[in-house]
């Protein structure tokens, strides 16, 4: 996702920042990390965006994040039903499980990711299988294409592998 503009940070730790008429606050800091007996810990950031009316998180993170994303939704005042918008960077299970937090908020994910993981072979990745199955139909969803708009002024540009 793309937006112009000049930016200024908000707080010391710089996970809160100001970009044209966008407020962004990284909400929850991923983890990308391993643990040799079981494989990845599926930990990924989760990021505030407002702008006017409307109020997006980019990614949603996985059920170890649950807890911790409505606590930080409620440190800003805010409730799941006060998102309006979910970007899906992608289909793996620690970026899109909590979606079902979500599900009257228009959800926009890649229609290429989106049919990738649909194919995938149950079991066999990081995909949560029937929360794609079940989020391919949902009433809110758009799937996007490179260079669509996926939130005021914001851009999809599609990055695969």
């Amino acid at each position: 996702m793309a937006a112009t503009g000049k930016g200024q940070i908000m707080d010391q730790n710089g996970k809160q920042f100001r970009i044209g008429g966008y407020e962004i606050d990284i909400i929850v800091h991923g983890f990308p990390g391993k643990s040799v007996c079981h494989g990845s810990l599926g930990f990924s950031t989760i990021a505030l965006i407002r702008h006017g009316d409307r109020i997006a998180l980019v990614d949603v993170g996985s059920f170890g994040q649950r807890h911790l994303l409505q606590a930080q939704l409620a440190e800003r005042g805010l409730k799941p039903a006060d998102v309006t918008d979910i970007l899906l960077t992608h289909s793996h299970y620690d970026h899109s499980i909590n979606w079902t937090l979500f599900g009257h908020a228009n959800i926009v994910i890649g229609k290429e990711e989106l049919d990738w993981s649909l194919q995938q072979p149950w079991g066999e990745t990081v995909v949560p299988e029937l929360y794609m199955r079940e989020l391919k139909d949902w009433p809110t969803l758009q799937t996007a294409a490179d260079g669509d708009e996926v939130f005021p002024g914001i851009t999809a540009h599609m990055s695969p592998g």
